[in-house]
C-alpha cells in the first residue's frame, strides 16, 4: 500500500515563492490594510454576491456531492476513507518513507530553535526513538487494525518532537517539521509508535505523520463507524467555534475550526448538544456530551450555493496565516479545505490535489498570455471556482471590470521598486485582484495561474 504523502512539501507558501533564489534577504514590509487594487467595499460577501448571477442555485444535490467525494476517494486518491485502507499495512514501505524523510531533512542545513545548526545527534536520537526495525515485515499483522480518534487539536508532524526546525533561523513561523494538523474528532488509522510511547504514527483521511499519543483516544473499527458516520451532526460554520461541557455554556474546553462535523444527540434552544471524544485513564474512546452555540454551527451542511461559499469565505476574512496549520491557524489549502467542507465537500489537504477537484475550464502553459487568461475567466462562477498556481491556490470572487478577484490565504507579495523587488507581508486572508505582485520578478498572480477549476 503507498504511503499517503505529506502535503509540506507541495502546499502553499507565498513566502517561498517571493523570496526564494534572492542572493541577498530583502527585509520585509507590512502590507497596508488595504491592499493595491482593493476598496473597503469589496470586503464584505454582500459585494460579490450582489454581482453574481445567481447565488442561490443550488450547485450539487446531496448526492451529487457524495458522487464527487467518491471520485475524490476512489479516482484522485487523496483522500481516503481510513476504515477502508487495506491492511496490514506495510512496515517496510513505512520505514523507507520515514528514512526518506530523515534523509530530505539532512539534505539542507536546518536550525533550531536557538538559531544553532541541527546536529547529526538530533536525527540520530529520534531515528532512534522512531524504531523503524520494528515495523518489519509488517505493522498490523499479529491482530487487527488499531484505530483511533483525536481527542484534542494536535500538530501532525514529521518527526516525533515538538521542537521546531528552520530552514532560516529568522523564519520561526515556518517549521520544517510541521505536516498538518487534526481537529477534535478526526479518524485516524494507527501504524506505529515510538519506543517510549509517547508518539504516534497514523494516517488521517488526507495526510500521514507522527501525533502526540496522549491526544489519541484508541477505538475498535465499530466505534469508530459510529462516530465518524453518524445519522444526525452539525458543521462548524465559524472560524473557531467552543466545545462547552456544560448547557449553560460557561465551561469551554476545547475549541474547533470551521468545517468540522461533530455527531448531534439534540438540538437545544440556544445550543446544539453534540458527542464529543476522549479517553478513558487506559487511553481508549469514551464518548461524552459537549455543547456548541447554535449560532456557530449548522445541523447538517449547508447547501451548496455560490452565497453560502461566499459567505463562510469572508467568515474567514483576516484570519491569520498558519503554515501547516500552525498557531491553530490556516494556510492557503487548508482555507480551502474548510470553506468547502461546510457544504459537505472531501477536498484534499494540498493545493496541488486540490487543483484537480472539479470540472477544468482551464489550464495555461507559461507563455499563455495574460488576455486568454483573462477571458477564460468569464467562464468562472465566483465562489465556487478554485484558481491554482504552482504551491498556492484561491477561490475566485468574479470581476470588477475586467480585472478577477480572489481571496485566500496568502503570506506575502512582491511589488517592483526600482531595480529590485520590495516585499509586503500580508498574513492572512485576503481579497486581492490578480494583478499583486504585476511587474516584480515573481510575477503577478494572473501570470502565475496555472488551472482554473469549477467545483462542480
Amino acid at each position: 500500500m503507498k504511503r499517503k504523502k505529506h502535503f509540506l512539501s507541495v502546499c502553499c507558501l507565498m513566502l517561498f515563492l517571493t523570496l526564494s533564489g534572492c542572493a541577498q534577504r530583502q527585509k520585509m514590509l507590512a502590507a497596508p490594510t488595504l491592499l493595491p487594487g482593493t476598496d473597503r467595499s469589496m470586503l464584505t460577501p454582500g459585494y460579490w454576491i450582489s454581482r453574481h448571477p445567481s447565488p442561490d442555485v443550488l450547485v450539487l444535490t446531496a448526492e451529487q456531492i457524495a458522487e464527487l467525494n467518491r471520485h475524490i476517494e476512489k479516482d484522485l486518491k487523496t483522500v481516503a476513507d481510513i476504515t477502508r485502507i487495506p491492511v496490514p499495512y506495510s512496515g517496510s514501505d513505512l520505514a523507507a518513507a520515514m528514512q526518506k524523510d530523515i534523509d530530505h531533512l539532512r539534505a539542507k542545513p536546518r536550525y533550531l530553535s536557538s538559531g544553532s545548526p541541527t546536529p547529526s545527534a538530533f536525527y540520530e536520537r529520534l531515528a532512534e526513538d522512531m524504531d523503524v526495525a520494528a515495523m518489519y515485515p509488517a505493522t498490523n499483522s499479529d491482530h487487527g487494525p488499531d484505530y483511533g480518534v483525536v481527542v484534542r487539536f494536535s500538530d501532525q508532524r514529521i518527526l516525533p518532537t515538538l521542537e521546531p526546525l528552520y530552514g532560516d533561523p529568522s523564519e520561526v513561523d515556518f517549521d520544517n517539521l510541521q505536516n498538518n494538523t487534526l481537529e477534535l474528532g478526526t479518524p485516524l488509522l494507527l501504524l506505529h509508535r515510538t519506543r517510549d510511547l509517547k508518539w504516534t504514527y497514523a494516517r488521517s483521511p488526507s495526510s500521514s505523520g507522527w501525533v502526540e499519543s496522549r491526544h489519541i483516544a484508541r477505538c475498535s473499527p465499530e466505534a469508530l463507524e459510529d462516530f465518524i458516520h453518524p445519522d444526525r451532526f452539525v458543521v462548524i460554520l465559524r472560524p473557531k467555534a467552543d466545545i462547552y461541557r456544560n448547557p449553560g455554556l460557561t465551561y469551554s474546553e476545547e475549541y474547533v475550526q470551521m468545517g468540522v462535523r461533530l455527531p448531534l444527540i439534540e438540538a437545544e434552544e440556544n445550543a446544539y448538544q453534540v458527542l464529543i471524544p476522549i479517553s478513558d485513564s487506559q487511553g481508549y474512546l469514551v464518548r461524552q456530551q459537549g455543547y456548541v452555540q447554535k449560532n456557530q454551527a449548522s445541523e447538517g451542511y449547508l447547501p451548496y450555493t455560490a452565497r453560502n461559499m461566499l459567505q463562510q469565505a469572508f467568515e474567514m476574512l483576516n484570519a491569520p496565516y498558519g503554515w501547516g496549520g500552525m498557531y491553530g491557524e490556516q494556510d492557503c489549502s487548508r482555507y480551502i479545505q474548510q470553506v468547502f467542507a461546510t457544504v459537505g465537500v472531501s477536498f484534499p489537504r494540498n493545493s496541488a490535489d486540490q487543483s484537480m477537484v472539479g470540472k477544468l475550464i482551464a489550464e495555461f502553459y507559461p507563455d499563455t498570455s495574460e488576455f486568454i487568461k483573462i477571458h477564460s475567466l468569464d467562464q468562472a462562477i465566483g465562489g465556487i471556482t478554485t484558481l491554482y498556481q504552482k504551491g498556492h491556490i484561491m477561490l475566485y470572487l468574479g470581476k470588477v471590470g475586467s480585472l478577477p478577484y480572489a481571496i485566500h490565504e496568502t503570506w506575502a507579495y512582491r511589488a517592483p521598486d526600482g531595480d529590485q523587488d520590495l516585499t509586503f507581508k500580508i498574513n492572512r486572508v485576503a481579497v486581492t485582484d490578480l494583478d499583486l505582485g504585476k511587474g516584480s520578478r515573481s510575477g503577478s498572480l494572473l501570470e502565475r495561474l496555472k488551472s482554473v477549476r469549477m467545483v462542480q
